[in-house]
């Protein structure tokens, strides 16, 4: 990430009323309020306005609480908005809104420029209204481009202008006052909706004082006071305006006649000082927060870097200005100032939403990092962003839809352009607090086997030895639950401690990369098999924790008895085992093939078929071909075994075929290795070896194991029902065959 030049710190030299209250204020009563309040009032009445302005004061004072949380807790930044979104939700969600943000700071300009022009027409019907605006454009930019405190300074000379046209509105009365104040929506009125959008920019302007972040001497004192401040004053104007402007003139005449501010004011001249002052001041306002924006993009590697380059001994965004004029002048040619009130709204609006959630679910969360001077409950901030994205969609649901796609799109872009990148943010702690809350009702509910789902541990040791334990158990689990690779350090912590950390650095993010869905853990034991035992038992949470054991098969003698009792005392855990025979020279073959030899869903039979169905629903194995191989003692029974295994599958919904083999006084393993000879992965159930006599077990078992591929012995837990998971309802499971 680039970091900002040392310069830039002398750039923090504005104050709560020159920084942050003066521009917001300014952008807040501005072009709508002269140009475009008496057509809200005229087409919606009185009632429905001041609903209008409610709402819209309801989400800016929610969106100024949640920014007086965030701006007391850290130190905000150049970037306003996007510093805070990024910096609570991380650099992808920051990005996500920070793109559009300064398109919608852009097109803020061309606005404010296209709404002065409307009013300059009055003086010069033969001028294009345009031509105008790009004039106009093209000298704020100059002003921009000197210096943001001469900008700043020019605003103070236009809060008092603004001021004088108020007082010239308030004195002022129409020349022909209807009988009754219109409450209600006249016939042929516009729809909320539509009104609200076209009101709607007139709020945004506290993002003005956010986007001075950088330039501000303390922003954790002046966002909340300059911010608070200046939507309070907004929402007393507005709520008095439209009283006079019903009170002073009809429906039609606000419908038709855009000047009707200037025929109500005692002095026409200072509503055209008012509205010029406003409209200018506000463009300048924007002029000055969509390049801090742009800069701060680039600086976090967001955009092009060299568009984070500053300018002078205050670090100014003068190419961030340019690039703003740009897209302004785009703006500018679209022409019909409601075309684009409706643009900034979703823009701005989506702006609020994540401002809202970002402070919500940080309090939520309840970090200890998240302290704030000014506290604000979760459920105010949530709320604010809850009626920001419903308004969005009442307002326009497809511009709504289209908005969020491309937030989407940039954040996924911006996932895997800056996945390193880390601020300190709320994810963490965020998913920490699901994760906790998660638990805490997962122990209220009621389990049921049907809702089963293998929760998978592997003790696999060094991973490169046995890579194959990892990707069979990643293709079984998928993300129907969970697994975790176990790399045990057999010794003391003393000896090991080192070596853990050094393992957990080297092998953490490789596996993340390879294996998305499987964790790693690495854990010092003093004995091998019991550290397992121990390990399977510990791991987990709550009601949460592992249901299933993967292990390679043992190959040295000396090992058997201690190997013995271990699977045993996981069993008696209630583990489900999953022990490996890894053909090396076969590995997993062509994974087309899949052999369960079954002996009924009795014991190992439901856990066997529902792990087929789990690994061929993995890509690397669909289309994988299930064969169910069933020994019966002569050909009396092939026919009765047969329709029953086929009854079984069927209402199991697994793929799998039949096989029905005649034993005809074979051994079991001359029969699993004619049978088995081309299948890719065998699937086998297993009794536990005899605790007094072991090593009788692995004779028994290694001459099979020998005739077959890769293999996977099962052995189900007591806890495990087969049936809820496989079959529809309970007549369906009486169907399987001993």
């Amino acid at each position: 990430m680039t970091r900002v030049p040392a310069e830039a710190t002398s750039s923090k030299r504005f104050g709560t009323f020159g920084g942050v209250f003066t521009p917001s204020i300014l952008t807040i009563l501005g072009v709508v309020m002269y140009l475009r309040f008496g057509w809200v009032v005229g087409q919606t009445g009185l009632t429905t306005t001041l609903l209008i302005v409610g709402v819209s004061h309801l989400i800016t004072i929610a969106t100024g609480l949640s920014i007086a949380s965030i701006a007391t807790n850290r130190t905000i930044g150049a970037g306003g908005a996007y510093y805070m979104i990024s910096r609570s939700l991380g650099a992808p969600s920051g990005a996500a809104i920070g793109l559009p943000l300064f398109f919608g700071q852009a097109l803020s300009v061309s606005f404010y420029v296209v709404g002065f022009a409307e009013s300059v027409t009055a003086f010069l019907p033969d001028v294009p209204l345009k031509a105008i605006a790009a004039v106009a454009c093209l000298v704020l930019a100059a002003v921009a481009l000197k210096s943001a405190a001469f900008a700043i300074k020019v605003q103070y000379v236009v809060m008092a202008a603004i001021g004088l046209s108020l007082v010239a509105f308030f004195t002022g009365r129409g020349p022909n006052p209807p009988e009754t104040i219109q409450w209600v929506r006249p016939a042929g009125g516009e729809s909320f909706a539509t009104a609200f959008a076209v009101f709607f920019p007139a709020v945004t302007g506290i993002m003005a004082g956010v986007g001075m972040s950088g330039d501000l001497k303390d922003a954790r004192k002046a966002l909340p006071i300059g911010t608070m401040a200046a939507v309070f004053v907004g929402l007393v104007v507005y709520s008095v305006f439209p009283f006079w402007l019903a009170m002073n003139a009809t429906s039609a005449e606000l419908v038709e006649n855009q000047r009707v501010v200037w025929d109500i004011s005692s002095v026409p001249a200072l509503i055209y000082v008012g509205v010029w002052g406003a409209t200018l001041s506000s463009a300048v306002g924007s002029l000055l927060i969509a390049p801090r924006t742009l800069q701060a993009l680039a600086r976090d590697g967001l955009m092009p870097k060299f568009l984070g380059r500053g300018s002078g001994e205050h670090d100014e965004p003068r190419l961030g200005v340019a690039v703003t004029l740009l897209l302004a002048a785009g703006g500018i040619f679209l022409g019909n100032l409601n075309a684009i009130a409706n643009l900034l709204t979703m823009f701005f609006l989506a702006t609020y939403g994540l401002t809202n959630l970002a402070c919500g679910l940080e309090r939520w969360a309840a970090s200890p990092a998240f302290r704030p001077q000014f506290r604000v409950h979760w459920g105010v901030s949530i709320f604010g962003a809850v009626a920001c994205f419903y308004v969005m969609s009442i307002i326009d649901l497809p511009s709504m839809m289209a908005a969020l796609a491309v937030c989407g799109g940039i954040y996924v872009w911006t996932q895997r352009r800056v996945l390193g990148t880390a601020y300190g943010d709320a994810r963490h702690g965020i998913w920490a607090a699901l994760v906790r809350t998660a638990l805490h009702q997962l122990r209220r509910a009621e389990f049921h086997p049907a809702n089963w789902r293998p929760n998978l541990v592997i003790m696999g040791g060094d991973i490169e030895r046995r890579p194959y334990l990892l990707e069979l158990g990643s293709t079984i689990v998928q993300d129907q639950g969970v697994v975790t690779y176990f790399q045990l350090l057999e010794g003391t912590v003393a000896e090991h401690a080192e070596e853990r950390r050094r393992l957990l650095r080297a092998s953490e993010g490789k596996i993340a990369a390879d294996f998305p869905t499987v964790f790693y853990r690495v854990d010092v034991v003093a004995d091998r098999f019991r550290g397992i035992v121990a390990t399977a038992q510990g791991y987990g949470m709550g009601s949460f924790e592992a249901n299933t054991v993967m292990l390679g098969w043992p190959h040295q003698p000396e090992r058997y008895a201690g190997y013995a009792q271990m699977v045993r005392e996981l069993v008696l855990l209630d583990r489900s085992l999953l022990l490996m025979h890894f053909r090396p020279e076969k590995k997993f073959g062509f994974r087309r093939r899949i052999d369960i030899w079954w002996g009924g869903l009795q014991g190992n039979g439901g856990l066997m078929l529902l792990l087929a169905f789990l690994i061929t629903a993995h890509d690397d194995w669909r289309g994988a071909r299930v064969f169910l191989v069933v020994v019966v003692s002569s050909e009396g029974d092939l026919e009765v075994t047969r329709g029953a295994v086929e009854s079984v599958v069927r209402s199991s919904r697994v793929n799998a075929t039949p096989r029905i083999v005649v034993r005809e006084g074979r051994a079991i393993h001359e029969i699993m290795r004619t049978e088995s000879e081309n299948a890719d992965l065998a699937i086998v159930g297993t009794a536990l070896p005899d605790p007094e006599h072991p090593e009788q077990f692995f004779e028994r078992m290694n001459p099979i194991l020998d005739a077959l591929p890769t293999t996977l012995l099962v052995h189900s837990a007591r806890s495990f029902s087969g049936e809820p998971v496989l079959f529809q309802d309970e007549q369906d499971a009486s169907r399987s065959p001993d």
